[in-house]
């Protein structure tokens, strides 16, 4: 899934499960689009993109732009 991170607007790719942190919050892995960069991200700095934004897999219409 497509999401933008709240505190910098870039796009980045859900990848994996989020895992434990706290109660009310979650650790999830994401990969900035057009990147080599994973970091771990807090659920709560993440903002799910709407459908028309996600790829086809996910209902939407977006297509990658060129190769990295």
């Amino acid at each position: 899934m497509r999401v933008r991170i709240i505190t910098n607007g870039m796009t980045a790719l859900v990848v994996g499960q989020p895992e434990y942190y706290r109660p009310k919050a979650s650790l999830v892995r994401i990969k900035y689009e057009n990147s080599t960069r994973y970091e771990y991200m807090i659920d709560n700095n993440l903002e799910l993109l709407p459908t028309e934004e996600q790829y086809p897999a996910y209902g939407g219409t977006h297509t990658r732009e060129g190769s990295f």
